[in-house]
């Protein structure tokens, strides 16, 4: 097995991706490749504002998911979307990450990410409506697959 680290975010909920992020960022440190692949709503952390017109129903649905690490709600305790808030509050009362912290670190890291095809269709949402990031890709599953398949630890968030 190679020394690398594939993890997969699902889950467009701020507390999940600052875990994903801890771990990557954390293996990377320690000299690890590292892959995150985003899907269904864990792309949503990948997802800049600009959205080309689309369907009513595309629009609508993309309207309501988060664009960007931001706008994702908590997984417990949201309170309507306060929940975020107050935790960026804690974290930085302790001189903590936060989620952005993080995705800056993680680019810094050179930590590859890869955008579930298969989500972006579904969902709607063009390349063009992703962050600008050289380590970005999309792909489909088979690169998880493969990726993972040579890891040490694969993990699914």
């Amino acid at each position: 097995m190679a020394d690398k680290f594939s993890l997969i975010l699902f889950s467009g909920d701020y507390d999940k991706a600052m875990a994903a992020f801890t771990l990557a960022n954390g293996a990377a440190g320690n000299q690890m490749e590292v892959t995150v692949f985003f899907t269904f709503w864990g792309v949503s952390l990948l997802r800049n504002r600009t959205q080309p017109r689309r369907s009513f129903l595309e629009n609508l649905f993309k309207m309501m998911m988060p664009s960007g690490p931001r706008e994702l709600g908590l997984s417990k305790m949201n309170f309507g979307g306060l929940g975020p808030k107050l935790m960026q509050k804690l974290i930085a009362e302790k001189n903590g990450q936060t989620l952005d912290d993080l995705l800056s670190m993680a680019k810094e890291r050179k930590i590859r990410f890869v955008a579930c095809e298969a989500s972006l269709k579904l969902l709607g949402i063009e390349p063009s409506e992703l962050i600008d990031y050289e380590y970005l890709e999309i792909a489909g599953v088979d690169r998880f697959l493969n990726n993972a398949s040579e890891s040490k630890i694969s993990l699914f968030i």
